[in-house]
Parts: C-alpha cells; structure tokens; sequence
C-alpha cells in the first residue's frame, strides 16, 4: 500500500530520505530548501511524496504558478495574446500546479530503485494521482510535468499517455563531453575555424582577473546588476520561468557551502563578469552567467568563461559540462551537444484536455527559439538512453 503525501516544503521530509532518492544530484534536498526561501515572484514551491509503509519511496519538488497560455505561441500570434490578456484575462490565464521547478533545469522524479519495475511504476501512478489531487484542492486548469528528460520520457512516456497528458519538446539542455587531459587536447577536439578563434580569444586572459571568492558578500548587489543586464540582451524571454530573484544567488551560494561556486573576472578593477556554479561527482552544472556589456564583448568574455569553467572542469576530473538553455548556436561550435526536453500537461477539464491534446504539441517551446530554428536539422541531440523508471530523474 502506498500513501501520498502533499508538502509545503522539502522540510518535512528528513533531508537523509529526499537524498537517498537522488543519489549524486547537487539539486538535493538543500538546494530545494534554498529554492523555497528564494522563490520567483509569483511561485509557490513545495512538495510531494510517496510513502510505503512509514518509509518514503518516491519524491519530487512542485511548484504553483499563475500561466500565461499565449507564452507557448509563435511571435506572430503574441499580440493576440496580448490582447485577449487584456480583455479577457481569464482565457490565456491558468493556475499550473507540476512536478519539477523553475530552478532546475531537468524535472527531478525520485523513486527508490531498490523497488521492483512494477512497484517503481506504481509509485509514479501515485505521484501523477498526487498531483492531480493538489491540482484540485489549489484550484488549478492545468496539471504539468516541466523538463522531464528524454530518458525519463522513455519510461514514463506511455504512462503519460495513458493518463491523458500531452507532450510538447521544450527548450533542450546543452551539454559538453569533456573526456580530455587537459584545454589544449579539449581545443584540439573543436573544428578548424572554432580553434583559431579560441586561441586567439584566449589571450585576452592576460587583462582579466579570474578569482573564485569564497563568499557573496560585499558583491551581492553587482552580481544581481550583471545578471539583470545579460537577461535583457537575450534573444527570447519566457516570462515567469525564466525569472531568478535577486536573493537566489546568495541563498544557494550559503547553502550548497563549497558545493556552489562563484567565479568572478575583473578587468581594470571592475567587474566584468560572474559565473555560479554547482559541482557533482562527475559533471559541473553551470546555473547562471551575467557579464557587464560592452566590456564583455570587448575582451571576449562569454568564451573565456567558457574556457574557464571547462579548466576547472578538466582539472577537477569531471567529464561533463552542463550549461543549460539559450546560445545554443554557440555552445554547438564549442562542441555542446543537446539533451531534449519535454513538458508534458493536462487540463483538468476532460473536455478542453481533448483540445489541448491536439492542437498542444503543435506549439512546442523549442520552436520559439532563434538559435534552435538556425540550426534546424544540425542541431546535435544527444540520443536517448534507456532508463528504469526513477534512476535518471533530473
């Protein structure tokens, strides 16, 4: 017999129990923690979880968010959105409650896998049922899934299905195999045009400061600057979910200790630029880059943060990069491949579900993406590996 319960935070469940269902993942109990005292505007962050016999079995974070449905449209049909938005709010604006977080960039669904293939199964049917039954008591149109990877599609897939969601490709996660001695085999690795430019932006290094400061303070207020600044030179915005609050930076950075780094480049005694990120046994996850502009441009910052966080990478025996959404046409050229994405969503409503079920996919988010439609069939996607349900969950 398996209970469910619904959880305003991670915090009610021992921190030893949410780990154990996420072995290795830097995005743990903690950071989850750090992610509820910093929520986004407008998100109510909090929990499920699955317990069989006393003992908890499956897990995921959720969040609670006011959608505005024409976000998922082509450009061409944003100013209807804008003004049914205005007219008529209640027909582009829906209460979402889903499984996953606005901070993360791939849905974490933990499931003990000590558990039989048929118990694990179950034991997401619970999550979904959960989930449906928080939908509810909040008063939610729509049920979602944000970011699950294409491996935990190749299980959970057919159960999605069977539960009446849709699925959309959303925005794909780049990532960079980094099997390499040291950054001359690495650069070695890239394309001719790729590598001639490298090294020669890599002696602007001369002119920067590079410095990993062991604390936030005394630079809090510059870094939430810079991030604002690099966040409007972006080629797409995706409203409510691509919102990081000023006090996300200093909370995970306490929280996480040494497992979250900040770097920093100065040139001249000015900061330039700043890169947090978030340290696992075998994979560095970049969370967020601000540069200050035009100094960034003038001395190639964007790649040297790049070549920066690979060193460390590489000197530090990791062999996985993450550097999550956005520029992907560059990453491409550094050697990034793609690891797709999916949102899958329901609508409480059997009826509008029909509707949603059609015509959903046929608006996918990746298509909203510049970089992505220049690629178009070059784009690199990493292919799907198979996984058992609840050991590769984000």
């Amino acid at each position: 017999m398996l209970q469910t319960r619904i959880l305003k935070s991670v915090t009610e469940v021992d921190q030893p129990d949410w780990d154990r269902l996420f072995p290795g993942r830097i995005e743990g109990w903690d950071y989850f923690r750090a992610c509820e005292l910093a929520a986004p505007e407008g998100f109510e962050l909090g929990a499920l979880a699955v317990y069989r016999d006393s003992q908890l079995v499956g897990a995921a974070p959720t969040f609670k968010v006011n959608y505005r449905l024409d976000m998922s449209l082509p450009p061409r049909f944003q100013a209807v959105g804008e003004w049914l938005n205005a007219r008529a709010p209640r027909l582009v604006n829906a209460p979402v409650v889903g499984l996953g977080s606005p901070l993360v960039e791939e849905c974490p669904i933990g499931i003990d896998a000590r558990l039989s293939p048929e118990d694990r199964t179950a034991v997401f049917e619970a999550l979904l049922a959960a989930l449906a039954q928080h939908g509810k008591a909040t008063g939610a149109a729509l049920l979602a899934l944000k970011d699950m990877t294409e491996a935990d599609r190749a299980w959970a897939g057919p159960l999605m299905d069977q539960a009446k969601f849709a699925a959309v490709p959303t925005l794909p996660v780049a990532v960079l195999h980094l099997p390499f001695a040291d950054e001359t085999a690495y650069i070695a690795s890239l394309a001719g045009p790729m590598r001639n430019e490298i090294r020669r932006k890599l002696k602007h290094l001369k002119n920067v400061e590079v410095s990993f400061p062991t604390t936030i303070d005394g630079l809090e207020d510059e870094i939430v600057s810079l991030f604002e600044e690099t966040k409007s030179h972006r080629k797409a915005d995706y409203d409510d979910f691509d919102n990081v609050p000023p006090r996300y930076f200093r909370t995970v950075l306490e929280a996480l200790g040494p497992r979250a780094r900040l770097m920093t480049c100065r040139i001249g005694g000015v900061l330039a630029s700043f890169n947090i990120f978030l340290v696992e046994d075998d994979r560095i996850i970049g969370k967020y880059l601000g540069m200050r502009y035009p100094l960034a441009r003038e001395h190639n910052l964007y790649f040297l943060n790049w070549m920066l966080i690979a060193r460390v990478c590489m000197a530090e025996g990791k062999t996985w990069m993450q550097s999550g959404h956005t520029g992907y046409r560059v990453k491409v050229r550094l050697g990034s491949k793609l690891k797709r994405s999916w949102v899958y969503f329901r609508h409480v409503n059997p009826v509008i579900n029909v509707g949603f079920r059609t015509l959903g996919p046929r608006f996918a988010f990746d298509a909203m993406d510049p970089d992505l439609k220049e690629l178009g069939e070059r784009a690199p996607y990493l292919s799907a590996p198979v996984a058992k349900p609840g050991l590769e969950g984000g």
